[in-house]
Order: C-alpha cells, then sequence, then structure tokens
C-alpha cells in the first residue's frame, strides 16, 4: 500500500464550470477528504486531481478503475476524459459542497455511480420527451389558453423575444414549468 500525502492542500477550493452539473454548480465550495489508501479509491467517488496537461485542478466522477489509476468523467460531459489519473495525483474526493448556505452531501461509491448513469441517461433521452411537449405548448401558448386560467390558479405565459426567435415560457406562481 502506497498512503497519500495528508499534508497536500489543494488551492481548488471551489467548483467552476459546467462539467459536473447537476451534481455540482459553478461557485460551490468543495469540501475534500484526503485518502488514506488506494483501496479507499472506489467508483462513483468525485475526485480532485491536476488536469495533466493544463495549470488547473479538474474535479470529476470516477467511472472506472484500474492498476494503473482511474477513468474519469464529468456528470454532464458526454465523453470519458481521455486520460487515466495516477493514485497519487488524486488529491482528494469531494465528500460535499457548500452552495450559498446550505450543505450538500455527494454520493460517493455504488450509489454515486449509479447517480451519475442516471443523469447520462437523461441527458439523452430528456429531448426525446421535451421535445415533443414544446410542439404542443407553442399553440396553447400562442392562443393564450391558459390565460383565462390566470385568475384562478396564476399560470400565465411569457413571450421573450431574442433576436429573430421567440420564445414562449409557461409560468405557475411567477415559475417556469414548461
Amino acid at each position: 500500500h502506497q498512503v497519500f500525502n495528508d499534508n497536500y492542500q489543494s488551492k481548488f477550493n471551489t467548483c467552476v464550470g459546467p462539467s459536473m452539473y447537476p451534481t455540482l454548480k459553478s461557485g460551490d465550495g468543495l469540501i475534500l477528504y484526503v485518502y488514506i489508501s488506494f483501496d479507499d479509491v472506489k467508483v462513483g467517488d468525485v475526485i480532485i486531481y491536476p488536469h495533466p496537461k493544463k495549470p488547473f485542478d479538474v474535479v470529476h466522477r470516477i467511472i472506472k478503475k484500474l492498476k494503473s489509476g482511474v477513468i474519469t468523467r464529468g456528470d454532464n460531459n458526454n465523453k470519458i476524459d481521455p486520460y487515466v489519473i495516477k493514485y497519487e495525483n488524486i488529491i482528494g474526493k469531494v465528500i460535499s459542497a457548500k452552495r450559498k448556505n446550505r450543505l450538500i452531501n455527494l454520493l460517493a461509491g455504488k450509489r454515486g455511480y449509479l447517480i451519475h448513469r442516471f443523469l447520462i441517461i437523461k441527458k439523452f433521452t430528456s429531448p426525446y420527451f421535451i421535445h415533443p411537449i414544446s410542439y404542443i405548448l407553442k399553440p396553447i401558448t400562442k392562443f393564450k389558453i391558459f390565460n383565462f386560467c390566470h385568475c384562478l390558479f396564476d399560470i400565465d405565459v411569457v413571450c421573450i423575444k431574442r433576436g429573430k426567435n421567440y420564445k414562449y415560457i409557461l409560468r405557475y406562481n411567477k415559475k417556469a414549468i414548461g
């Protein structure tokens, strides 16, 4: 067994970028656990490691464990990272994230990996469910069918113009629902 250097302090303490969305959001403060041995490293853990070719740290989830290291992918990424992270390069495991004034514990191990797989499936299947609904919502919003319900249910439609495109948003209690 090799032991990780538990005195190492990462300069990385805030999540930046969308690669781990929705598990982590940009601006989340990260709380780390430093691994004691390689046996503690599990598939599904969210880890921090220095990027092999760029001068910053990366936060991604372990999706495969090898003898030489681990393979990672961001929860919001389509592809696996094109490199193997050696065990000695892992800075630590993210155990929780501080988002605004609350602390969010991250799922790791098998449960974390299952969440990761669910998010990947959701990412690729949701367009097949959302796209047909948008075809139904466009005529409903265009003809203002829900506007008569406004006084009863606080439902309304907001139209946003961006350049030549229009975007219709169905709202309930001032929150977007479609």
